[in-house]
């Protein structure tokens, strides 16, 4: 051994001029390789990860506030679709004030971001600014989430309404002439895919749109909250009337003719059903109202939305929860609405918490069977602390783990009755007040006295990966969950979609 230690007794200071060497060449490298007009934002380690004690929530804000630094008052945006010719031209105006301690003001447009020719114009507080010059804007990366935000570069005074005006274009596909929210939670993508907003859950906004189309073919459209049409013109408006989350807002925009449209008055609240003609049935989807919307009424509150329900009902796929709306196929229509109450109304704070939507969603139908069983002895997992509170999308073992975690819950409680009974108190006192997995806990505590905090560290913020059939999709296999608006074949015909027995979107 000691001849071994003097063979080697140079072997550290190698060891260490190879290590600096590859150092120095990585900081070549990565200042070669970063993008133009790009930088990366790093934040400290213990921002990464909650720490579980009662100074949580103040880590938390601090990460929240540094990387989304905007409070979002008003989000108003015009569409002018020009269906024949693939696009849209936009025009939108944001109201905002700096969070606490912030100064230089952020964004999320994708379109912007991933093709800056698209931008025409903006303003900041009534300033020009050139989108190409880095001295007026940058676009910024996050090590914690793929979500890319545009830096304006401009240091601004919190407690002053401040206003961003941006007109940009979308190109939309060609195909069938629709044009709609497509949004997938999964992965956690929203409306920042066609108008300026933060993609974050707990950014609550009110919401104007208009919708001109300019087409010789007649329009219908659906969305959230209250939609009028202009008389004698293709012009809709949307108002959401309070503040909701930007990923919770939903319209449709397709040609008259190719719908079918019926309105009914079910349990006392305003039911709007579109399908494509040959698709969907609208019967069957009132028909599974009839007896599904009363039943929610009954459990867990009054419906949430003063202006009812809006429903594309798709003719595939799964489907997507909005603020008093919904795109679904029918096999997904009770699991959507019921996120009226628990994913649009009873809102989370991060994509990370909303496993809890998901989680309350499916227990509730689950466990409609005695026999569903709560998750397994010992059982641990990351499905929250896996993910930064920046971080889009959420952990899919939420619909199977997630739901026998809440079985959990409910036999602690006393059973479904008594875990319905908590529910129908969160959703009554914290409806659109944003809150996370913790404060969920709280809310349990205060309202039964039961305090299983050690449970759900556990079992949701522990550094293993436990097996799931839901843990081990692929993105395709997820995908399928998820919206599919693809026509019917007779109307794809109809716009010669079909060639060598291909489909369109």
């Amino acid at each position: 051994m000691a001849k071994q230690k003097s063979q080697y007794k140079n072997f550290p200071v190698f060891l260490m001029s190879c290590l600096l060497v590859l150092f120095l060449s990585g900081i070549i490298f990565f200042s070669c390789s970063e993008p133009a007009h790009e930088k990366e934002f790093r934040s400290k380690k213990s921002q990464e990860s909650e720490i579980y004690s009662n100074n949580s929530t103040t880590s938390i804000d601090q990460l929240l506030n540094s990387t989304f630094r905007i409070d979002i008052k008003e989000i108003e945006v015009v569409f002018d679709y020009f269906p024949e010719e693939w696009r849209v031209n936009c025009r939108s105006f944001v109201r905002f004030v700096m969070r606490e301690g912030q100064k230089r003001p952020v964004i999320h447009l994708d379109p912007a971001i991933n093709s800056s020719n698209s931008v025409q114009e903006i303003k900041l507080d009534n300033e020009n600014l050139d989108f190409f010059d880095e001295s007026d804007v940058k676009i910024l990366s996050y090590l914690e989430t793929t979500q890319k935000a545009i830096e304006f570069q401009r240091d601004l005074d919190e407690d002053v309404e401040h206003v961003l005006e941006m007109s940009y274009n979308l190109e939309l596909p060609e195909g069938y002439p629709r044009f709609s929210t497509e949004l997938n939670d999964i992965h956690g993508r929203g409306n920042e895919e066609i108008f300026p907003t933060l993609n974050t859950p707990h950014e609550l906004a009110h919401h104007t749109i208009t919708f001109n189309v300019h087409s010789p073919k007649e329009f219908r459209c659906i969305g959230s909250g209250h939609v009028e049409k202009s008389v004698g013109e293709q012009q809709w408006t949307l108002d959401t009337e309070r503040e909701v989350s930007s990923y919770t807002v939903m319209f449709v925009l397709m040609p008259a003719e190719d719908t079918v449209y019926e309105t009914r008055e079910v349990a006392g609240i305003d039911v709007r059903i579109m399908a494509y003609k040959g698709g969907a049935s609208i019967s069957s989807g009132f028909s599974i109202l009839e007896s599904w919307l009363p039943e929610l009424i009954t459990n867990l509150g009054p419906f949430p939305m003063p202006r009812g329900l809006s429903i594309f009902l798709a003719s595939y796929g799964g489907g997507m929860e909005f603020y008093g709306g919904t795109i679904t196929s029918i096999w997904a229509l009770k699991h959507e609405v019921f996120h009226m109450y628990f994913g649009c109304s009873t809102v989370n704070r991060t994509y990370r918490d909303t496993w809890m939507d998901e989680a309350i969603n499916e227990w509730y139908e689950k466990s409609a069977d005695s026999s569903f069983s709560s998750i397994w002895d010992n059982y641990s997992s990351n499905i929250v602390s896996g993910r930064s509170p920046v971080a889009v999308g959420f952990d899919q073992r939420a619909y199977d783990e997630g739901a026998r975690i809440m079985q959990a819950v409910s036999q602690k409680l006393g059973g479904r009755s008594e875990m319905i009974g908590f529910l129908y108190y969160l959703h009554l006192n914290y409806s659109f007040a944003p809150f996370t997995t913790l404060n969920f806990l709280a809310y349990l505590k205060d309202y039964s006295g039961l305090d299983i905090e050690d449970e759900f560290i556990r079992w949701l913020y522990s550094d293993s990966q436990a097996y799931s059939l839901y843990s081990i999709f692929s993105a395709g296999e997820a995908d399928k969950m998820m919206i599919d608006m693809t026509p019917p074949r007779m109307l794809q015909e109809k716009y010669g979609l079909i060639k060598s027995g291909k489909e369109s979107r």
